[in-house]
């Protein structure tokens, strides 16, 4: 490899791993968006399952309903957190590809050096 060569490997590959962090944070941030949906979302549940149990006939029925959209919005999130964590996985492998290349990059300077 020459030294031209090894310049612009390593701007591509510093410029995929800045890609790759640029993702995570957004991944991360999503994460904790949707972390935060869930924790509403269980309130309100326990809220409607409070009324259920002490509630009269028509706070139950509606209670039992606002439960079923509840449940429906968990399982929407539930997917969000699955994709989320599906491309993170795919980052992180992607970020040690990375890592192996400036590796490599690394090495052949070390070995330039010795020259």
């Amino acid at each position: 490899m020459e030294w031209k060569e090894t310049e612009n490997a390593t701007q591509s590959v510093v410029e995929r791993m800045e890609t790759s962090v640029c993702s995570m944070e957004q991944m991360s941030f999503d994460a904790i968006n949707i972390t935060d949906s869930l924790v509403t979302l269980t309130s309100k549940a326990k809220e409607y399952a409070s009324l259920m149990k002490n509630g009269d006939a028509r706070e139950r029925e509606d209670s039992f309903e606002e439960i079923e959209k509840i449940l429906d919005k968990v399982l929407e999130t539930a997917f969000q957190v699955n994709n989320v964590s599906h491309e993170l996985e795919q980052e992180v492998i992607y970020q040690r590809d990375t890592t192996a290349n400036i590796r490599q990059i690394i090495d052949f300077l070390y070995s330039m050096a010795d020259v």
